[in-house]
């Protein structure tokens, strides 16, 4: 039983480090909660103990005002068809890019750069995709 408040105290007693700030001869600074040969104790406010509220997002707090110009619904179908063309075209050049590194990755397997490269070019068709799937 006296474990459960030693506990609690634990993560109640707010967390206290003293920063240390060190210039070097160049101007380099450095922060650390190390001292270090020639550094400065920091003077810092306390953080508050209380962790902030999420901040919710403008959109679901604030209404759109009467006069916020609105697009017609055609102008704005002409606008995302024109984006997921866009889209639809960097795909088509991701896609290119990544046939052409996996064709080099394949001939040279130990590279690292080609690797890197192809991951490159799969994770920008990933995230081209997700985007695709919302316009439509």
């Amino acid at each position: 039983m006296l474990l459960r408040p030693l506990l609690i105290t634990c993560f109640v007693l707010p967390a206290v480090a003293d920063i240390y700030k060190h210039v070097d001869k160049d101007g380099q600074v450095t922060y650390s909660n190390i001292p270090i040969k020639g550094a400065k104790r920091m003077e810092l406010d306390p953080l508050p103990n209380s962790v902030p509220a999420p901040r919710q997002s403008r959109a679901a707090s604030t209404p759109t005002p009467g006069n916020f110009p609105r697009v017609d619904s055609a102008t704005q179908k002409t606008r995302d068809e024109g984006r997921r063309q866009i889209l639809l075209d960097e795909m088509a050049s991701e896609q290119k890019l990544l046939d052409d590194s996996r064709q080099r990755l394949n001939a040279a397997p130990q590279d690292a750069k080609l690797r890197d490269k192809k991951l490159f070019h799969e994770k920008n068709i990933e995230t081209l995709q997700k985007e695709i799937a919302r316009v439509q």
